[in-house]
């Protein structure tokens, strides 16, 4: 084995090291249940930023994001961002303050408070999300081994084995405390290892607009030999071109649909929303996520893009973002970096074993037997935890490695025309009825699967033009339209088929803080955007952004002060962060209870 390699081996070993004994010495502050699943919903808006950062950084984002741009350019992948940004501000602030006023803990319990305690719609919701957890851990845990086989040469079936036990380990012993301290630590991980990439590149080979001239001319458009050789395209850098063979608008959009709308009803990020210490506290903490998220993402994509030229022919392209590291940084950096994407990767497992093992025993277990001691309570979510990774671990290994993002998305899109409706109608629309809640997402569950398998698969279904130059998401979508909608039409309205709470929030006597800051800020954004679209369509074929010209200093610029950006708001969260483990993970609190318990006993 090589130096390097026991580096890196030594660096994720310290790593995981350190993981665990977070998970240990924040056990003990484990109190119950509500404490194991929602951290004692007493989480503050940094911890969740960070939280929610390193849920979303699995390895679909930290390794996905980057092939995903090294295969197709910068415009297809810089839309679903945008789109996904505009989607995720607008729903997931305002579906969570709706839900973090009612006393719940899962989405199925929202779904009894909703509709009149229908079990048969707490069931199925509840089964698909599991579903989704499954897949997601299955998707992290092979994408994390995979990574240290390419690194290291170390088999990925003993990686994978290694990996689910550290994380069963620290997840099991403090619960969604541990995970969110942890994840704030891995986020830490992730932005050092991502953002100094950034300068060291641009140090090693070159700013990105003159990197990028050499291959593609001063405009974006002339095709050098040189990017002829590499198989670039013209606009290859540009916003506004498509790659060739993604040139279809109707699949692009149903990309972004499918990128899109799962982020606001999926049970990590839910989760994390019931755990906010107040509704303010979960609105800035989502906010700031999502700021930070964009930041972060477009400098994966930047590498990926830089990744297409320097490691040209890379067949598994989501291993660009590794291998670039291995062959660019140093031995230390290349270490930190793949330590951050083991991380992703981490975090994320970590997410959903305890939002899954939450879902089980809150609306299976419990829904059935709710008389379970609270001992006994938090004994069964310790076993569906490591159940969850088990049950993960047996189909991992046949996930797709040479395509990751086309494999969440496709789980994605049953996810959005399924389960979307029943939790974005059943929040914002009163109409809403049970009988079409549940039929909508039986049937277009059942329906979308046929489909996509129907179509060639779920990876042909991500990108193809689907039926009759429709994609799958939309036929999905329409069928979704008919029952959610036509079923909840045909039923007379009837305000006791919900909660008091959410009678109050309909009626208007519940008063919910609103603010249209984030529209504004949304709305310029896009008109800015329209704005250079239509101005650079005036111009003719130069690139946008620039690669030449006086305004090239400002892609270069930009990139740069990203990477600042985020390391200083990153360092900033965990100064706050630390104020927090001493305030409420306080080790001598812990202790003096644990002698005044004995002295009563």
């Amino acid at each position: 084995m090589s130096s390097d390699n026991i580096v890196i081996l030594g660096t994720l070993f310290v790593y995981m090291i350190f993981m665990l004994w977070v998970g240990f010495r924040v056990s003990k502050k484990l109190a119950g249940i509500d404490d194991y699943i929602l951290a004692g919903r007493n989480l503050p808006w940094f911890v969740l930023t960070m939280t929610f950062l390193a849920t979303l950084a699995n390895t679909a984002q930290v390794m996905g994001q980057p092939g995903f741009s090294y295969a197709t350019g910068l415009s297809y992948v810089f839309w679903m961002n945008v789109a996904s940004l505009t989607i995720g501000t607008l729903l997931l602030p305002r579906i969570g303050l709706r839900l973090r006023g009612l006393n719940i803990s899962t989405i199925g319990d929202f779904v009894v408070e909703r509709f009149a305690g229908s079990k048969r719609l707490e069931l199925l919701v509840s089964g698909w999300q599991v579903l989704w957890g499954l897949f997601v851990t299955a998707m992290s845990l092979f994408g994390a081994a995979l990574l240290v086989e390419v690194v290291t040469g170390v088999s990925w079936k003993l990686a994978i084995v290694i990996i689910a036990v550290v994380t069963i380990i620290y997840t099991v012993t403090g619960g969604l405390r541990a995970v969110v301290v942890t994840d704030s630590v891995q986020w830490l991980i992730i932005i050092f290892g991502t953002a100094l990439f950034v300068p060291l590149i641009f140090l090693e080979v070159g700013p990105f607009s003159s990197f990028f001239s050499q291959y593609l001319g001063p405009s974006g458009f002339e095709l050098m030999a040189e990017g002829k050789e590499l198989s670039l395209f013209a606009g290859f850098t540009d916003i506004f071109t498509l790659a060739p063979g993604q040139t279809y608008l109707p699949s692009l959009l149903a990309f972004i649909v499918a990128t899109s709308l799962w982020i606001p009803i999926d049970l990590g990020f839910i989760q994390r929303m019931l755990a906010a210490r107040n509704i303010d506290e979960g609105r800035k903490g989502t906010y700031v996520f999502l700021g930070m998220q964009i930041l972060v993402i477009s400098l994966l994509i930047m590498l990926g893009m830089y990744g297409r030229v320097l490691i040209p022919g890379l067949e598994n392209t989501d291993k660009i973002i590794v291998v670039l590291a291995q062959e660019t940084l140093p031995v230390f950096g290349a270490a930190l970096f793949i330590a951050a994407v083991a991380a992703a990767a981490m975090s994320t497992i970590s997410t959903y074993l305890n939002a899954g093992s939450t879902v089980i025993l809150k609306n299976f277990v419990m829904s059935f037997k709710p008389d379970i001691t609270p001992k006994s309570q938090l004994l069964f979510a310790k076993i569906f935890t490591v159940l969850i990774c088990l049950s993960a671990l047996s189909f991992a290994p046949f996930i797709s490695a040479g395509g990751i993002v086309a494999a969440a998305v496709a789980i994605q899109i049953i996810l959005v025309t399924a389960l979307s409706p029943v939790i974005i109608l059943g929040v914002f629309w009163k109409r809403l009825t049970e009988k079409g809640a549940f039929w909508g997402c039986l049937v277009t569950s059942i329906v979308t699967f046929i489909l996509m398998m129907a179509v060639g698969g779920p990876n042909v279904a991500v990108s193809s033009p689907g039926f009759f130059g429709i994609p799958v998401v939309f036929w999905g979508g329409m069928v979704a339209s008919i029952f959610f909608v036509g079923f909840s039409l045909l039923e007379p309205y009837n305000p006791k088929n919900m909660s008091s709470d959410f009678q109050k929030i309909f009626s208007g006597e519940k008063a919910i803080k609103k603010s249209k800051t984030d529209i504004k800020i949304l709305s310029c954004l896009w008109a800015v955007l329209i704005i250079i679209g239509v101005f650079m369509n005036t111009v003719g074929e130069s690139a946008f952004p620039p690669l030449a010209g006086p305004l090239a200093f400002l892609t270069d610029a930009y990139f740069l002060i990203t990477s600042i950006v985020v390391l200083i708001v990153s360092v900033f969260m965990i100064i706050k962060l630390v104020g927090y483990i001493r305030n409420e993970v306080s080790f001598n609190d812990i202790e003096k209870r644990d002698k005044e318990t004995k002295k009563i006993g």
